[in-house]
């Protein structure tokens, strides 16, 4: 496999059991699909450890904006995408074998973002009010208005609440 930023070929390196393919010509690396789950926290011994490999290669690139094809399925184009809701990172995904190309420092950046439970909950919040459409109550009747819940409902009620 070759270095889809510099052309030159990929080392393949194993992590904790894991191998993975890195440039030391632009200190990018390549995770086959699922991979990436493996390193994106810093406080773990494999995510420290290649983490800090990478960081003796890092060097800023000219065109890290450019797509660029995937190391693996030599002719499809990656794409761009967020790694998270929080768009603090783009990383490059192949849509063929799922593989995810990080250019360099980009996996400091991943393992950097970390979010508190209330953080998460708010983020949760927020992309279910962008995802859910307008909500159109249904006309009430004269004789709901005066109706208690039913044991069914209130069951939904308090699974939806610990829910959001």
């Amino acid at each position: 496999m070759k270095c889809p930023r510099t052309g030159n070929g990929l080392k393949t390196l194993k992590v904790g059991g894991i191998a993975v393919e890195i440039s030391e010509s632009c200190g990018g690396v390549f995770f086959d699909n699922q991979e990436l789950n493996n390193f994106k926290n810093s406080d773990e011994i494999r995510g420290s450890a290649l983490g800090k490999h990478l960081r003796q290669f890092n060097r800023k690139l000219p065109n890290e904006n450019e797509r660029v094809k995937c190391p693996k399925c030599v002719d499809t184009v990656m794409m761009r995408r967020y790694y998270s809701p929080l768009k603090v990172l783009e990383i490059d995904e192949c849509p063929g074998c799922a593989g995810i190309w990080l250019d360099s420092g980009e996996l400091e950046k991943l393992q950097d973002i970390k979010l508190s439970q209330s953080e998460l909950a708010h983020l949760r919040n927020q992309m279910v009010e962008q995802a859910s459409g307008p909500q159109i109550e249904a006309p009430k009747h004269r004789f709901m208005e005066s109706r208690e819940p039913s044991k069914l409902e209130k069951v939904f009620q308090i699974a939806m609440s610990a829910i959001f």
